[in-house]
């Protein structure tokens, strides 16, 4: 029996893979349905069992959706998944706020960069409304919303999509920590900040964008930092 479910398992991890590298080498695209599990059996010379399950691993994965009655269909492409994944590993990680600032420093100095080289004049457009987001937000969820609007934004206008997705990732956990700045400065220093970056990446200057992110992000670091050495708990 043991045998067997070994073996059942090998099989499962193998249409697994065959399946995954279909969808991700674009050979089954997003939106396409797949065969059904009975001509997936017949095709891969296993049972419908096998692939039921290998059907179920792939839904959690974010790679596939199942609905009664219906062959299973590509996802479309969701960083949610990966994002909440890393998150979680992240917050067992038990990382201060002050090691996930600094994390943002390199990162975000570079989808900076990307950002004013590549930013449309439609993406320029939404940067500057979420200024003018932040500079309308009546209460500190509204302004802490629209700050991570505008980070979102200048990541997507990166062109990289990994940058949205490491972003966002670390946008979810530090939260608080924009919650606190803005709670203690006022949202001011944020749209200056915000301002600068938009200025630099509307004229598409690379080394002025990253300069003005590395300057904003400065302010949020000595902020933390000024709160370590007072002793507040800075997780």
């Amino acid at each position: 029996m043991a045998g067997n479910a070994a073996i059942e398992g090998d099989l499962v991890q193998q249409v697994i893979e065959h399946l995954r590298g279909k969808i991700v080498t674009g050979s089954h695209p997003p939106g396409t349905t797949l065969p059904s599990e009975g001509d997936l059996a017949r095709a891969l010379g296993i049972s419908r069992t096998v692939i039921r399950e290998a059907m179920r691993s792939l839904r959690s994965q974010g790679l596939v959706e199942m609905r009664q009655g219906a062959r299973p269909r590509v996802a479309r492409v969701d960083s949610g998944p990966t994002a909440d994944a890393l998150r979680l590993l992240l917050q067992r990680s038990q990382l201060s706020l002050l090691q996930l600032t600094e994390a943002r420093r390199p990162l975000e100095s570079a989808i900076a960069r990307h950002a004013a080289s590549r930013a449309s004049a439609a993406q320029i457009a939404a940067l500057e409304a979420a200024i003018d987001e932040l500079r309308q937000a009546k209460n500190l969820d509204a302004r802490v919303a629209a700050d991570v609007r505008f980070h979102n934004l200048l990541a997507v206008a990166s062109g990289n999509p990994v940058f949205t997705v490491l972003l966002e990732t670390l946008g979810r956990l530090l939260v608080e920590s924009r919650k606190r700045t803005i709670r203690t400065a006022g949202p001011e220093p944020a749209i200056v900040g915000h301002a600068a970056i938009l200025a630099a990446v509307a004229r598409h200057d690379p080394d002025a964008a990253e300069a003005a992110m590395l300057a904003h992000l400065g302010w949020a670091e000595e902020d933390i930092r000024a709160a370590a050495a007072r002793g507040r708990a800075i997780r």
